[in-house]
């Protein structure tokens, strides 16, 4: 008897599957990798503590002769305050809230505890005297304070990005006047 010719099966088609242990693996890496990634950023320092790592300069911010007594001047350039205190002594303060470093304001006509004249901060409503002293408000600390010196009848701060920043002042007001 003869041979029966019999059809060639077709080939099993089979689905494409992914290596179940690979992509276990690439996932562990990836998690690893991300997790890594928010630790080291948010162990990375930030903030106005390293800028201060780089070096402030001299810069003249007017002349003493213009300053006036418990009326603070607004330098745009430097971001800082110089008041004149009644004892002679010129102090430049940052114009940023300890807060949330919005900008500081001075209110000349704004009354508080009897007195007139403040620092205000209108993101927070955080309010600091003439001195640059935390009166009222969320802020933790009073408004940082930088070096100043006179030469030649002109004021110069030391200030620009990582001048050093005076921390002495005590977190609640003392009275100014």
């Amino acid at each position: 008897m003869g041979h029966i010719p019999v059809a060639k099966p077709s080939p099993i088609l089979r689905r494409w599957t992914f290596p179940k242990r690979g992509l276990a693996v690439a996932l562990v890496l990836v998690s690893v990798f991300a997790v890594g990634g928010v630790m080291l950023a948010a162990s990375w320092p930030t903030g106005s503590h390293v800028d201060q790592s780089t070096h402030g300069t001299w810069v003249t911010v007017g002349r003493e002769q213009d300053l006036e007594v418990d009326q603070p001047v607004r330098v745009i350039e430097q971001r800082l305050w110089l008041v004149k205190l009644k004892d002679g002594e010129i102090i430049a303060l940052s114009q940023r809230s300890t807060h949330r470093g919005c900008t500081v304001g001075w209110r000349p006509d704004m009354v508080f505890n009897n007195k007139k004249g403040w620092f205000r901060d209108v993101c927070s409503g955080s309010t600091w005297d003439l001195n640059g002293y935390k009166e009222f408000g969320p802020a933790p600390r009073g408004l940082d304070q930088y070096q100043v010196r006179i030469q030649n009848g002109f004021v110069q701060a030391y200030a620009g990005k990582g001048a050093p920043i005076i921390m002495d002042a005590p977190i609640e007001a003392k009275p100014y006047r």
